[in-house]
């Protein structure tokens, strides 16, 4: 017999319209710095300085000028060495970081590409420029800084020819095809001097009258090369987005806490048409955290037909129970579902585990951490068992799980997982994303797209993958921090960035997942983090906070943050987040009781829906 358990109570907490109406909202706003620092890193071109050049006569120089006079207080820092090459660029990374800029242009290759008197080859090979500016990239993304690269002005044609005789453009050529593919790969900006000097030359252009000997730019050349950084620059400081506004209600589903277990990782998928009077209907997977960490029982369910005022369950369910394998129980957690509209299922996606008989989680044989999914049919009510999605052959899938994890399902029906990899659980995981194939059965694995990877605690994992206006956004746990990075394609990312809000300061997130929400213009984020007047909640992991995302600088923006489910001492750190209808979404967590102090704070073990609903248009 089914029961029916009723919402336990509604609590409205905040209305956000008012950032729209231009009242004051509730929150500290991003305190902008004074000036945006931007650095100029490059060689002598960038420096510019020379006979015939005045410093006030360089790009870098000519740039401040010009955002100054259009009301942008920019400060262009001047970091140009003449002579240097990209390996040598990368051990001044620390320097150029210290000036916390905003933006770096990057600009080499002339040097990397010229062959000296007496050599027969390039100073350095293309694959090492290419791989060293790559290297740069990473580098300033890591750092919380965007780089903007450049390709290299075309040397005049009648320049002084390199050690071999021929003129330098020869050997160039190639390397600024390099650059244009790092900025490709790395999905940054790109500022094509190279191309804009070779197309003036082919309309007539001498080139010489634009330096002062073939190759270093005159202060004519230097206004060619700040009349084509500048639109981009422009772009890449813009203002955020406008804040798309919301509203916020709490209800608390049930309350749970025998001190025997803990209902844990709620999460939803809508099942569009399925409920009352054509409404979708609500499937709600959780689990109980039973003694020992991390040790979960079998998958439970919950299901609501009239958005969330009732529920039935939780129930368990036989098919999605352990399975014994002699003294070992084979196992789930960290269980996502997801809707499937080509099909009409819902896919649970979640990491296979085997757990000892004491509850601890066991690496006991080959490829004892995987990704298991089951299938739930809601013409038949029928589940399937567990199955294992089978990855490649391969040590680096030893350790392949995608858990607690937002999936992706593409137009084509393909699914886009995002996962954590690894040779075994005791190295530091990297992550990945997997296109897989989907039939209404059976999950098969098609390809994976590049490795990210982080050399820093347990690395990165737990990543959660969202479509946003025909690109894909990835947020990564990391033991320190929380990480960013996008995709055209959603195979390959750009290199990682930190979270940061959009006044420059860390975020503060880390050691705990981030979701992500989407609605019309708004891309947003859900996450806990320091800084809260919480330093007495594990890992910070109180209150669950969301926030609007700048979705091309991948910064969270400070004035639109807000509390999505207070703090009472308990953590709040393992949630879903999902669509529900085109003007709702769903953020769903339980409360982490784990002692008696939590609970004289205020816990109860409530397993709490914030309903974000989005105004009409």
């Amino acid at each position: 017999m089914k029961r029916t358990l009723h919402a336990l109570g509604l609590v409205s907490l905040f209305v956000v319209e008012a950032i729209a109406l231009g009242a004051e909202p509730p929150v500290l706003q991003a305190k902008l710095p004074e000036t945006t620092p931007i650095v100029a890193l490059g060689d002598s071109i960038t420096k510019g300085v020379r006979a015939g050049v005045k410093p006030e006569e360089t790009f870098a120089s000519m740039l401040e000028r010009e955002l100054l006079a259009k009301g942008i207080a920019a400060r262009v820092i001047n970091m140009g060495v003449g002579g240097e090459r990209t390996d040598q660029a990368l051990e001044r990374l620390e320097a150029v970081a210290a000036q916390r800029p905003a933006l770096v242009t990057v600009m080499y290759g002339t040097n990397d590409s010229y062959v000296d008197q007496g050599r027969r080859a390039s100073r350095l090979s293309r694959d090492e420029y290419g791989s060293n500016l790559h290297r740069i990239v990473a580098s300033l993304l890591l750092s919380g800084i965007e780089p903007v690269l450049m390709t290299e002005p075309r040397w005049a044609d009648d320049a002084a020819p390199n050690g071999l005789g021929e003129n330098p453009n020869l050997r160039l050529a190639p390397y600024m095809d390099a650059c244009r593919e790092v900025a490709r790969e790395c999905h940054v900006p790109l500022v094509d001097h190279f191309t804009r000097w070779t197309d003036a030359a082919a309309q007539g252009q001498k080139l010489g009258a634009w330096t002062t000997d073939g190759c270093h730019p005159n202060p004519r050349g230097h206004g060619e090369l700040a009349a084509a950084m500048l639109p981009v620059l422009l772009r890449a400081i813009e203002p955020s987005p406008s804040p798309v506004p919301f509203e916020v209600q709490l209800q608390t589903v049930l309350r749970h806490d025998d001190r025997k277990f803990l209902w844990f990782h709620p999460r939803v998928a809508a099942m569009p048409g399925l409920g009352k009077d054509g409404r979708p209907s609500v499937l709600m997977t959780l689990q109980k955290h039973l003694a020992a960490s991390d040790h979960y029982s079998g998958l439970h369910v919950m299901r609501s037909d009239d958005l969330g005022q009732s529920w039935t369950g939780p129930d368990p369910r036989p098919e999605l129970d352990w399975i014994r394998d002699g003294d070992v129980d084979v196992a789930v957690a960290d269980v996502t579902p997801g809707w499937h509209p080509q099909t009409r299922k819902v896919i649970a996606v979640s990491a296979q585990v085997r757990y000892s008989a004491q509850g601890r989680q066991l690496e006991d044989q080959p490829r004892a951490n995987q990704t298991a999914y089951a299938v739930f049919d809601p013409a038949t009510q029928r589940w399937t068992p567990w199955r294992r999605l089978e990855m490649p052959d391969g040590d680096e899938f030893n350790m392949a799980r995608s858990a607690c994890a937002q999936f992706v399902v593409d137009p084509d029906g393909t699914v886009l997982l995002p996962f954590y990899i690894a040779r075994s659980a005791t190295v530091p995981y990297a992550t990945t994303v997997v296109r897989s194939s989907f039939d209404g059965d059976q999950l098969k694995y098609r390809e994976h797209g590049n490795v990210l990877a982080l050399d820093v605690a347990r690395g990165l994992y737990e990543p959660s993958l969202v479509r946003f206006k025909d690109r894909y956004y990835l947020t990564i746990r990391n033991d320190e921090r929380g990480y960013v990075t996008t995709s055209d394609d959603g195979l390959n990312f750009r290199p990682i960035k930190p979270w940061q809000f959009d006044d420059g300061q860390e975020l503060g997130s880390y050691n705990t997942q981030q979701h992500w929400l989407v609605h019309g213009d708004g891309l947003f984020l859900v996450y806990t983090r320091r800084g809260a007047n919480n330093d007495h909640v594990i890992r910070h992991r109180a209150p669950l906070f969301m926030a609007q995302v700048d979705p091309e600088r991948l910064r969270v923006m400070r004035g639109t943050e807000r509390v999505l489910v207070p703090e009472r001492g308990a953590t709040l750190g393992n949630f879903g987040a999902a669509a529900i209808t085109e003007s709702e979404s769903w953020v769903t967590v339980c409360e982490g009781v784990w002692n008696d102090e939590i609970r004289r704070r205020g816990a109860e073990g409530a397993l709490f829906l914030a309903r974000v609903r989005w105004p009409e248009k």
